[in-house]
């Protein structure tokens, strides 16, 4: 008696599956290892006297300040420019 014909269809859904996460987890290090990121210490740090009558800046007015002030420092040869990780790796 020949054996019975196998039903295939239960595994495709789990092929799916698995396939769907080796791509998504491909994605993810792909964006992780071509991400740009600051290496090295930098510090930029930025005061201001305040006074009677005088408004505090907001949040938002204080990030772009210290934005400035790092682009500036890169710009200078203070800070080193950010660059992907991968870079890392061939160095």
């Amino acid at each position: 008696m020949p054996p019975p014909p196998r039903d295939r269809g239960h595994r495709r859904p789990l092929l799916l599956l698995a396939t769907l996460a080796v791509c998504v987890s491909g994605g993810f290090a792909v964006h992780w290892a071509t991400r740009p990121v600051s290496h090295g210490e930098c510090v930029v740090a930025y005061s201001r006297i305040t006074g009677d009558g005088i408004t505090r800046p907001s949040a938002r007015e204080l990030d772009e300040l210290v934005r400035r002030a790092y682009e500036k420092a890169i710009r200078d040869g203070r800070c080193e420019r950010p660059r992907p990780r991968w870079r890392e790796w061939l160095d």
